[in-house]
């Protein structure tokens, strides 16, 4: 009888028998990749927890609504309008309160890396619940909008209205509770492009009748902007979700043998830009805090030339193509600066806007360069034999 093996390096061997049971591992195929599991984890439960946790939630928000809507004493229901509570305004106050604490319930159950402190749990559990809430409250409204385009003056009876109510927010809960359980560093870089991109959009948006680039990128935060709350807290919470990507991929690293003294800089410099963004926001360009908003926004841009000049000794193994792309991104920088405060031709807003859009961009470009770094030293050569 034909026996089949697979020679594998004593190191994968050793780091496998970590998560061996009885010397034993299941073998499956999942998207063009072969992955080696517990024989105990069974790959669904992540889906039969969460259809586990939201039938409950899902079930409450129906009951709730029907109530309210019985409460009315209005015969029929509007699908969506703000006449009298529609399905559509209780579906996104439902969910979104039904989907905030769910998420930090699931989040904070599911295995945590006991190395991090009590701090870094909490604060990582509140703004990842924060952020993925406002990004399901963002999407029901544009969908509640488009539906509401297209079934104008729909109405329904209580209890209907009672059903479709646990309908959205069981989909909602769903996601949410999806989502806690599967966060990933791919899921957080993702997560921080559309809370730092949409929340900029929505405040230049919102500032449009006001002519805020005729001032300055930063007229967005202060008071004179319309709600600038919007733009400050995106600020704030990019930074938070910034320290969390800080978090996950170096721990991660610390793992691995390549870790060393110069990813621990690589680590504080990322510490210091989440803090200098989240300055830009707590502190306006305006009166008193105008020196410290000025001087967190100029070190922000400092920190990342540094990092930038000092890349290649940092990161000896970093590829050549992104060290040619790093220092096209401090080229740029550099000529900005000199068209800027030079020869005047950039005015201030766009000096401000390509200056941050830069910088942000290499940060993110050099997480998923440090990641692929990380993927690399995990790589080992196997051999299929048979006798």
């Amino acid at each position: 009888m034909t026996k089949n093996y697979l020679e594998i390096p004593e190191e994968l061997y050793n780091k496998l028998s970590d998560y061996a049971e009885n010397d034993q591992l299941s073998i499956r195929l999942e998207n063009q990749q072969i992955l080696l599991e517990n024989p105990k984890i069974n790959h669904t439960n992540k889906q039969n927890l969460a259809l586990h946790y939201f039938i409950v939630p899902s079930l409450a928000s129906g009951i709730i609504a029907l109530l309210i809507f019985l409460s009315t004493n209005h015969p029929q229901i509007a699908f969506t309008g703000s006449r009298h509570l529609s399905v559509a305004s209780l579906s996104i106050i439902l969910s979104t309160l039904f989907g905030f604490f769910g998420f930090i319930w699931t989040y904070l159950r599911k295995s945590c890396d006991l190395s991090k402190s009590k701090f870094k749990i909490f604060r990582e559990t509140l703004t990842l619940s924060v952020a993925y809430t406002s990004i399901s409250f963002a999407v029901q409204i544009i969908f509640w909008y488009i539906i509401g385009k297209t079934f104008s003056g729909v109405t329904f009876d209580p209890f209907t209205a009672g059903f479709l109510v646990l309908v959205f927010v069981g989909i909602i809960f769903y996601f949410l509770i999806s989502v806690a359980l599967s966060i990933t560093l791919p899921n957080l870089i993702l997560l921080l492009f559309t809370t730092f991109i949409g929340g900029i959009l929505v405040s230049m948006a919102t500032n449009n009748q006001k002519d805020w680039w005729q001032h300055n990128f930063s007229f967005l935060g202060t008071g004179e902007a319309t709600q600038h709350w919007q733009f400050n807290i995106t600020l704030i919470f990019s930074a938070l979700i910034l320290l969390t990507i800080t978090d996950f991929l170096f721990a991660e690293f610390s793992k691995s043998s390549l870790y060393n003294y110069k990813f621990k800089i690589i680590r504080v410099f990322y510490i210091l830009i989440a803090l200098l963004i989240a300055f830009v926001g707590i502190f306006p360009a305006q009166s008193w805090t105008m020196p410290i908003h000025n001087n967190s926004a100029f070190g922000l841009v400092a920190v990342v030339l540094i990092m930038i000049i000092f890349l290649k000794w940092l990161v000896p193994t970093i590829s050549k193509e992104f060290l040619a792309l790093s220092w096209t991104a401090l080229i740029a920088l550099t000529l900005s600066a000199v068209a800027f405060m030079g020869i005047h031709y950039l005015s201030l807003t766009v000096f401000e806007i390509i200056a941050f859009a830069i910088a942000f961009t290499w940060l993110v470009m050099f997480i998923n360069s440090l990641r692929g770094i990380i993927q690399e030293g995990n790589e080992w050569q196997v051999k299929l034999l048979q006798k």
